[in-house]
């Protein structure tokens, strides 16, 4: 192919993607984000009662009695995680808007949640890594909070990219503060060893 007929690879053919697919999601009702994300969390905390299992790490119970407290730990866990991923899912909104206060937002709530969704959903959804202890699972997930969080104020809030930095920033900071342990202490064993 002659180098005329070849497309240029630039910054700004790469991100135009992860921005149109913000600008669609952005058309969608906050139900179906919702839907979404819920959703995300049923097959994480399916996943997460599955874990042990599939690691051989479950507890030494015998015929239907393992049965039973399958579907009772999975129903258990399924709750726990429903619940769980409500009230993570309010606490990020809810950190994300507050530092949005501080760039003068002017939108509602509702789009804090659909960004807060979209990036939240990759972390629960690939948690399991970190439980692994797959090497930097956990700041590899951080970064992609930080830049989905980065999208979603810039698209869904419209705000300029440096507003938008700022709050991805600030409220990755704050989730990692909280989260330290689950995200910080398998990079420190690993580089202490």
């Amino acid at each position: 192919m002659p180098a005329s007929g070849r497309r240029s690879m630039s910054t700004g053919t790469i991100i135009i993607g992860p921005r149109r697919i913000f600008q669609k999601l952005n058309e969608k009702p906050l139900r179906d984000d919702l839907t979404f994300y819920f959703a995300i969390v049923a097959v994480a905390s399916v996943l997460f009662m599955a874990l042990p299992l599939l690691t051989g790490e479950a507890a030494e119970i015998e015929g239907l009695h393992r049965i039973g407290f399958i579907v009772a730990g999975t129903l258990i866990v399924l709750v726990q995680g429903l619940i769980t991923g409500a009230v993570a899912l309010l606490a990020v909104s809810l950190v994300e808007h507050f530092f949005l206060l501080f760039v003068d937002v002017h939108r509602e709530f509702e789009q804090t949640m659909k960004s807060a969704v979209y990036a939240l959903s990759p972390l629960i959804l690939f948690s399991w890594a970190v439980l692994l202890k797959i090497p930097f699972a956990g700041l590899l997930l951080l970064a992609w909070f930080c830049l989905s969080t980065y999208f979603g104020v810039w698209i869904f809030h419209e705000k300029s990219k440096d507003r938008a930095v700022f709050v991805a920033l600030a409220t990755g900071v704050v989730l990692t503060y909280y989260l330290h342990r689950w995200l910080l202490d398998p990079v420190l064993v690993l580089l202490s060893s």
